[in-house]
């Protein structure tokens, strides 16, 4: 399932950039039909596009709200420069306002913290249409920790507020890989434009983790989190749908899932069960 390499240099920004904030639902062609990568440990000399790579733009803030680098060292707020296509960072502000308006009780959002976005390797993140995150601090106090493992934390509000976010991401992108989905992402949720528009497909393992992982947290649905959309997932997930008043159907209608997504986020960072 892992995403063929091959195609992912020749992504080009134009007409894909005006699709980054009119529902993400189509992407440059070689992306489509591409699954994930799973080697997201990435090195800071990485984060320089190579001489003749695609075209990036260069940032510093998404939408204003400052991206630090905590891997080298903790804590550190300097500004740094990260690269993206234009497509990606159209991509990034639409998810930053989704997360700054569906979590508004915690204030606005102070920073994010992030392992990168361009990586000079291959895959999504060297097609430069890829984010790792690692931490958001909110001006009310509030924060979530991929980086500190937060999706296995003991506290469950801190594991709803963990799948809020998450949940944010799958408004915007595609793939999206939590620390349920294997441990190369324990410490980040990944999350990239391949495999658009979103949707909650019953074949994605992560689609699927993620359905059980939000059932069992919101709901004591005692799933086994083994990415088998089998009949016990389709019934915790319609009881979920039910609950939640989502009306369609979010395995077909990118839409209808992106509403859902948003019920779910809201629920998590209330600290609310479903």
């Amino acid at each position: 399932m892992f995403e063929n390499n091959v195609t992912r240099r020749g992504f080009v920004t134009g007409a894909a950039a005006v699709a980054g904030l009119a529902g993400l639902s189509t992407i440059a062609p070689g992306l489509a039909s591409a699954a994930p990568e799973t080697n997201d440990q990435h090195r800071e000399s990485e984060f320089t596009p190579e001489v003749g790579a695609l075209a990036m733009m260069t940032f510093q803030k998404i939408d204003g709200t400052p991206v630090y680098y905590w891997r080298s060292d903790r804590g550190n707020t300097t500004a740094r420069n990260w690269q993206a296509t234009d497509a990606f960072y159209n991509a990034l502000v639409a998810w930053i306002r989704d997360l700054r308006s569906l979590s508004s009780s915690y204030g606005s959002i102070s920073y994010i913290v992030s392992a990168g976005f361009y990586v000079n390797k291959a895959g999504q993140h060297g097609a430069g249409t890829a984010m790792d995150l690692d931490h958001v601090r909110w001006s009310g106090g509030n924060t979530i920790s991929p980086l500190d493992k937060a999706h296995a934390s003991g506290t469950a509000s801190v594991r709803k507020r963990y799948l809020a976010t998450e949940a944010v991401c799958r408004r915007r992108f595609r793939y999206v890989l939590d620390g349920w989905y294997n441990a190369d992402h324990a410490d980040h949720i990944h999350a990239d434009f391949g495999g658009m528009p979103v949707r909650a497909v019953k074949d994605s393992e992560s689609d699927t983790k993620f359905v059980q992982a939000v059932c069992n947290n919101f709901r004591a649905s005692g799933l086994a989190i083994d990415g088998i959309w089998g009949p016990a997932t389709t019934s915790a997930f319609n009881g979920l749908k039910s609950a939640l008043g989502v009306t369609g159907d979010p395995h077909t209608s990118s839409s209808v899932w992106q509403g859902m997504l948003s019920k779910i986020a809201t629920k998590g960072f209330a600290n609310q069960n479903i």
